[in-house]
C-alpha cells in the first residue's frame, strides 16, 4: 500500500510491492497500482488508513507516508526519572520501545526510546557535586524529579515530565499565564542551537505533585529529536525474537493521581494555563462541578479534559477526536475514607501526586496484547466472574467480540450506553472500547501502562475502571489468603518439630 498526500485528498494505492518515485516532494505510485481517493477529513494518520483498509478487506504489503503533512503529536515526549536507566530500558523493550537516541552529561544519562509516534526519555541521575537548580540552567533541557542536594539518593522511579509540542506564540502565552497565577517557571523561554537549527523550550512546574512540563517549539528546528541527543543506530538495540508489529502509534490519554479533594484545583490550573477544556466522561455525569464519582465500593472521582495542539490559550480549537494532535488528560482521586484503593496505593508508593499511567492506543488490541504477553509483559486480569457478567448483557453480545479470546488475554470490554430505549441509544451501544492494564513497570506501584482500542467510543471505560479496581482487590484478597495459609502451614510444621524433639 502507498499513501500519498495530495491537496485535500489522500490517495491509497494497492497492488504488487514495487519501487515508488518522488516528484515535487510527493510519493508517486507505480502505474500498476489502483488508486483510491479518501476524504482528508476522515484520515489523521497511517494507522487510521490501515484500519479503514482492514474493515474493507483490502490487503496491503507496505505503507509510505509524508510525515511533514501529518500533525505534530501534542505530547512531544514523556520523561522518566529512574535509579537504573539500562534496567528500565530492558523493561520498555518488552513493550516494543526501541532505543533511538541518547545523551550523556555531567548531570545525567538519558536514553530516548520510541514506539510508533510515542517517545519516552529515560533519565538516570549522576550523583556528583552538581547542585540540581544550577545544573538545569547549565544543561539545556535537563530537569529531574529529584530536586535538592545532588548527593541525595534517588529511590522512587517515576514518570514526571509530560513534554508538550507548542506553537511559539502559545509557549509565551502559557508562561504569561503561569506567572499571572503565581505558578513556578523553572526555566524561562530559552533557545538552544545545533547543526539542525534552533530549538526553543521552557520548563514549568505543575500544581500536581512532582509533575513538570517541558514546552518545546521546533518551528526552526529540523533535527530527529532534541539538541544534545546523539542518534543511535538500530543495531545497538536489543532485538526481540518475534518480528510482530504492535499496532500502537500514539498516546490515548495520560492519567494523574491526586490526593482527595485536589482534582478540581488541578483541572482549573490546566484550564487557566493551557486552555484545556473539560468534557463529560459518563452519561449521568455532572462532572463540570463534581466529576464522575464511581460506586461507593470503589470510591474514585474522575475528571477529564483535552488539550489540542492547535488550541489558543483559553480557547480550544477542536480538531480530530482521539488522534495524535489531541491529548486527553484524566485526573483521578480517591474519595475520603477509602484506604484500599489503587489510587491510594499509588500515592503511598510514590509518596506524592503524579502521573499514574499512560494509555497507548492500539489498532488491534488482541494482537497487541498477545504479542506483548509472549514478550513477557504481565497484565492485570479481572476475575472470571467479569466475563460471566458480560455474557449476560444483550448489548455486549451484539458487538460480536470473542469473549473467550478476551478472557484468555484479560482484555476488558465496555460499551457506551445511555440506558435508554431509543434507536439512537441502541446505535450508541455499538460504540465501545476494549482495554487492559499492565502490572507496574517499576518495582513499586508508581506507574503502569494501559492499552486501549476504540470503536467509536470517546469515554474512558468507566465500567472497566470498576472492574480494574475490583480485580486488584480480588488479587490482594487471594494473596492475603495464600499468605495466611502459608503462615498456618509454617506454624503447624513448627508445632510438629517441637513435639518430635
Amino acid at each position: 500500500m502507498l499513501v500519498s498526500s495530495m491537496s485535500d485528498l489522500i490517495c491509497i494505492a494497492r497492488g504488487s510491492q514495487t519501487h515508488c518515485s518522488i516528484r515535487s516532494g510527493r510519493l508517486v505510485p507505480p502505474l500498476d497500482y489502483e488508486v483510491v481517493p479518501i476524504e482528508w477529513s476522515e484520515i489523521t494518520a497511517p494507522y487510521t488508513i490501515a484500519r479503514k483498509l482492514r474493515e474493507n478487506r483490502i490487503c496491503f504489503t507496505c505503507c509510505y507516508t509524508v510525515m511533514s503533512e501529518m500533525p505534530e503529536p501534542v505530547v512531544h515526549h514523556l520523561e522518566l526519572c529512574v535509579c537504573d536507566a539500562n534496567d528500565t530500558l530492558k523493561r520498555l523493550q518488552k513493550y516494543g520501545f526501541k532505543l533511538f537516541a541518547k545523551r550523556q552529561t555531567s548531570f545525567c544519562e538519558s536514553l530516548a526510546v520510541k514506539l510508533g509516534r510515542i517517545i519516552l526519555v529515560v533519565s538516570q541521575r549522576n550523583y556528583n557535586a552538581v547542585i540540581h537548580n544550577d545544573a538545569i540552567r547549565a544543561e539545556p533541557l535537563t530537569i529531574l524529579c529529584c530536586e535538592g542536594d545532588s548527593q541525595t539518593q534517588h529511590s522512587i522511579d517515576t514518570v514526571f515530565n509530560l513534554a508538550f509540542s507548542v506553537k511559539k506564540a502559545d509557549l509565551n502565552k502559557i508562561i504569561d499565564n503561569i506567572n499571572s497565577i503565581g505558578g513556578k517557571v523553572i526555566q524561562p523561554p530559552t533557545q538552544v542551537q545545533d547543526e539542525h537549527g534552533v530549538l526553543t523550550y521552557a520548563i514549568i512546574k505543575s500544581c500536581c505533585g512532582n509533575i513538570v512540563h517541558t514546552l518545546i517549539n521546533k518551528d526552526d528546528y529540523h533535527g530527529p529529536f532534541c539538541t544534545g541527543f546523539e542518534i543511535v543506530e538500530s543495531d545497538t538495540c536489543e532485538v526481540l525474537e518475534d518480528n510482530n508489529t504492535l499496532d500502537i502509534n500514539y498516546i490515548d490519554h495520560v492519567t494523574f493521581a491526586c490526593y482527595s479533594g485536589n482534582s478540581q484545583n488541578i483541572i482549573e490550573f490546566y484550564e487557566k494555563c493551557f486552555g484545556m477544556n473539560r468534557f463529560q466522561i459518563g452519561n449521568n455525569d455532572d462532572e463540570r462541578i463534581n466529576g464522575l464519582i464511581l460506586s461507593e465500593d470503589v470510591g474514585l472521582r474522575l475528571r477529564a479534559m483535552k488539550y489540542y495542539w492547535c488550541s489558543e490559550t483559553g480557547l480550544s480549537y477542536r480538531t480530530k477526536e482521539n488522534s495524535p494532535d489531541a491529548m486527553m488528560l484524566v485526573v483521578v482521586e480517591s474519595l475520603k475514607g477509602q484506604v484500599n484503593c489503587n489510587v491510594q496505593a499509588y500515592l503511598n508508593d510514590h509518596q506524592n501526586e503524579g502521573i499514574e499511567h499512560v494509555a497507548l492506543n492500539s489498532m488491534s488490541i488482541t494482537k497487541t496484547v498477545s504479542t506483548l504477553q509472549k514478550r513477557g509483559v504481565q497484565f492485570r486480569k479481572p476475575p472470571m466472574a467479569y466475563y460471566e457478567e458480560l455474557r449476560k448483557h444483550e448489548k455486549i453480545s451484539v458487538l460480536k467480540q470473542d469473549l473467550d479470546a478476551l478472557s484468555r488475554l484479560g482484555i476488558l470490554l465496555d460499551n457506551e450506553d445511555d440506558s435508554g430505549g431509543s434507536p439512537e441509544s441502541r446505535e450508541k451501544a455499538k460504540k465501545y472500547l476494549m482495554q487492559i492494564f499492565s502490572q507496574p513497570l517499576f518495582d513499586k506501584k508508581t506507574f503502569f501502562f494501559e492499552v486501549i482500542e476504540r470503536f467509536g467510543a470517546k469515554g474512558l471505560g468507566t465500567g472497566n475502571i470498576l472492574a480494574l479496581v475490583r480485580s486488584i482487590r480480588e488479587e490482594e484478597r487471594r494473596n492475603s489468603m495464600k499468605h495466611d495459609a502459608k503462615k498456618q502451614e509454617i506454624s503447624k510444621e513448627s508445632v510438629t518439630d517441637i513435639r518430635n524433639c
